[in-house]
């Protein structure tokens, strides 16, 4: 796996296969929400730390609009996976926020989550560039060098408030987060 991945053993406690084979990394971690403005693609200001207050699931990840890698990719796996997800148990929230505030305005992210059908519990999130980075580094998703390019595949997910985040590195399908969100709501069943 390239290094600007940043695919590291640091906090890794299991390596989940995919079935074509690759692998993604997954660890168990505690974060500190920051009390930030941000505004969501309605264009409404939003406190991050009282929209992480949300007592259920919450499926998160980093992207920004303009990229051509990994974001459209994690983007049609949110995507696809909503009704997979309400299967499961429809009250989760999705977030995913840009790394991007600069190019990605509340307009650009409308269009983005219309892109991926985005139901009304998919929230993304904008803001002022020291906002936006106060998450990234309150998640350890700070990306290598200063070229955004090199972010890393990242998804968060967390079963409610008070409960560990599931960090999973790498790029999963569609498949894969849904059977994580299985396992994170319902870890007596599988």
């Amino acid at each position: 796996m390239p290094e600007h991945l940043g695919m590291d053993d640091a906090n890794t406690f299991e390596a989940a296969m995919r079935p074509d084979g690759f692998q993604y990394k997954r660890s168990a971690n505690d974060y500190v929400m920051p009390a930030v403005t941000l505004r969501n693609q309605q264009a409404q200001k939003v406190n991050f730390a009282e929209l992480m207050d949300y007592d259920g699931p919450v499926v998160l990840n980093f992207i920004f609009t303009s990229c051509a890698t990994i974001c459209p990719v994690m983007s049609a796996t949110f995507g696809q996976t909503q009704e997979d997800l309400v299967a499961i148990d429809d009250s989760y929230m999705m977030v995913s926020i840009s790394i991007d505030p600069e190019y990605d305005t509340p307009r650009r992210l409308r269009e983005y989550a219309e892109l991926h059908a985005a139901r009304d519990n998919w929230v993304m999130l904008t803001g002022q560039f020291d906002d936006i980075f106060t998450v990234v580094r309150a998640f350890d998703a700070v990306y290598k060098g200063e070229n955004k390019m090199y972010h890393r595949p990242l998804t968060f997910l967390r079963q409610g408030k008070d409960t560990p985040w599931l960090r999973l590195e790498g790029l999963l399908g569609s498949e894969e987060l849904a059977e994580e969100y299985a396992a994170l709501l319902r870890p007596e069943v599988n």
